[in-house]
């Protein structure tokens, strides 16, 4: 899908940054700018700066930074243009401005349906309240008439047609009831309300629109639950019940995943917000997808029957796959979350919480419950099972650490187990060696060594930015095309062309030209420097400017060094001599910067 850059600027234009992040990060004002805690990495003090006249973020711990734009694709987690929608749809503007006939009829479909089944949570919702029985069945189990409201829990009335006549009454047509999943038809051509006699979870959106519903009987009858069926509005794939409730309130990036309806009620009736259902006992692929968007940590806490702790492993693996920190939740005593936190209350389920398996222990403990490792044979089944598990880091602290555990719950060697490891990574293939690197950090902030040329490039353009006087020095000695760096060269060449035609260098525009996220990450940081002292200006942009050139020459340097020991290997004197002149020259102009 394109999206016209005109659009794009009206979008961004319209989403002031301050506003868009204060929805997910508290902000205070210091200065000109707004301060808070990093949503990126967790930090104690907040290094997270927001510059409402630059329309910018930038993080000077983590290094995180870009427009509105970026912000979004960033802290939800989707593309450039996934997070241009979101804000076009927060700002009111309509990217397709009525010029796709199927698109707005799709939308109007789909309108409709939110409405209906939006009537039908508030038609549940007053059944609740006249009807004892159902209102007894969420009190007996601690659930407030506040929770009630919030999670808009209703009733379906043990009849046949109330919710079609209710309806029907408000002038809704029954093909749209159908299409909503409210009503099933008859090979008579009748219809029947498809839940009856079932207390109602309504299921919304991330957006907060109702999409669909599930019911649970209050008698024997079956199935206990019953879900609405796949909709224009509702794929449960795709949708994480209590999702629009965890993320709004802020979740320091770490969501709990739960089973069912009433254990994510009752964790939030006990002040523990950051809990999502996953519709069914199988987290899906798509789910993963859409909860990454809202974190970066995920606490499985399924119940501690065997169809929970197969449906843990299940999820284990997706969510390992789509890059999340995981964690399992073991609840004691059998219990599911909701019955737990009911009998032993918030500080015990806390107490969970902070005992959370990693993912490899967790593993491993399934694995030891599947041997008797009093015995030889039970040893080496129990080893064999744990170096399939462990080799799955490439982290040599933790790979130590489990291996050391191994060895002294079996006896067995810890060099016998590395032995094991190793046979494991080669049955199953290497691990890229892209993946094999080790990636330090303190508190979430990756340490790196920053290359002089970058800062220097850096603060060209940012001179470039802030003081456009100083261009035709600049541009007399140095090209766009001189950077080294390709993300600072094509900003470059953006501002130099800006800068020719009189046209304003906006922070937010710059920016807009990229859709990589580490690009936007590294032009913001331009835009967020400050110059502490301008006295002797000209001087520190020469400076610059030679150590820009410099780093180009050594380059240049290199090339022509690998080409020459080339023509060496082939016997091609003329031309390895031809380079060598070349070579002795660059050096000459080395000395002299």
């Amino acid at each position: 899908m394109y999206i016209q850059e005109d659009k794009v600027e009206k979008i961004r234009e319209s989403n002031d940054i301050v506003d868009v992040i204060s929805d997910y990060v508290s902000l205070q004002k210091k200065g000109k700018n707004y301060f808070g805690l990093c949503p990126f990495h967790k930090e104690k003090t907040p290094s997270f700066s927001v510059l409402q006249d630059k329309q910018i973020f930038h993080c000077f711990g983590c290094g995180a930074g870009g427009n509105v734009i970026s912000f979004i694709m960033k802290y939800r987690n989707v593309d450039f243009i996934e997070a241009v929608k979101i804000l076009a749809e927060r700002a009111n503007i309509d990217i397709y401005e009525g010029n796709d006939y199927n698109y707005q009829l799709k939308k109007e479909n789909k309108e409709k349906v939110y409405e209906v089944i939006k009537e039908a949570a508030r038609f549940f919702y007053r059944n609740l309240q006249k009807d004892q029985s159902a209102l007894h069945y969420f009190k007996n189990r601690g659930i407030s008439s506040d929770i009630v409201k919030k999670f808009g829990l209703g009733y379906a009335l043990n009849s046949w047609d109330s919710l079609n006549k209710y309806l029907t009454d408000k002038g809704y047509k029954t093909d749209l009831m159908e299409k909503a999943g409210l009503i099933i038809k008859k090979s008579d051509g009748k219809y029947y309300d498809r839940f009856r006699n079932r207390v109602m979870f309504p299921v919304f959106n991330v957006g907060g629109k109702i999409i669909g519903f599930g019911g649970r009987v209050l008698d024997d009858s079956k199935p206990k639950y019953l879900n609405s069926p796949e909709t224009i509005v509702f794929n449960k794939r795709n949708n994480l019940y209590a999702l629009n409730i965890a993320v709004s309130g802020g979740n320091d990036r770490r969501i709990i995943i739960v089973e069912g309806y009433m254990d994510a009620i009752a964790l939030h009736q006990y002040g523990i917000k950051s809990v999502v259902a996953s519709l069914g006992t199988s987290l899906t692929k798509e789910q993963a997808k859409l909860l990454k968007r809202y974190c970066d940590e995920v606490l499985i806490c399924y119940d501690s029957d065997v169809a929970g702790q197969t449906a843990t492993l299940r999820g284990l693996d997706i969510l390992t796959d789509a890059g999340f920190k995981v964690k399992i939740i073991c609840i004691p005593k059998g219990k599911d979350p909701d019955e737990y936190i009911r009998a032993e209350g918030k500080d015990a389920f806390l107490k969970c919480i902070e005992g959370a398996m990693p993912l490899i222990e967790y593993k491993i403990k399934r694995e030891a419950e599947k041997f008797d490792i009093s015995t030889t044979e039970g040893k080496i089944g129990f080893t064999n099972s744990c170096a399939r598990i462990i080799k799955e880091t490439n982290n040599p602290v933790v790979i130590d650490a489990y291996v050391s555990k191994v060895s002294l719950d079996t006896g067995i060697s810890a060099q016998a187990l590395y032995d094991e490891i190793a046979r494991a990574e080669t049955a199953d293939g290497a691990h890229d060696k892209k993946d094999s690197g080790y990636n330090y950090d303190i508190d979430g902030q990756k340490l790196y060594l920053e290359a002089a040329y970058i800062k220097a490039e850096r603060f060209i353009l940012y001179i470039l930015y802030s003081r456009r006087e100083f261009f035709s020095l600049i541009e007399k000695r140095l090209s766009w095309e001189d950077f080294n760096d390709e993300t600072y060269k094509k900003t470059a060449e953006i501002m130099y062309r800006f800068i020719k035609n009189g046209k304003s260098i906006v922070p937010g525009e710059i920016i807009d030209s990229f859709k990589n996220d580490d690009e936007m990450k590294k032009v913001s940081s331009i835009f967020s420097m400050e110059l502490a002292d301008d006295s002797n200006l000209e001087k520190m942009i020469n400076d610059y400017i030679d150590l820009i050139d410099k780093t180009k020459l050594k380059k240049i340097k290199t090339d022509l060094m690998q080409k020459m020991k080339v023509y060496e290997k082939e016997g091609d004197v003329r031309k390895s001599a031809e380079l060598l002149k070349k070579i002795i020259d660059i050096e000459k102009q080395l000395k002299v910067r």
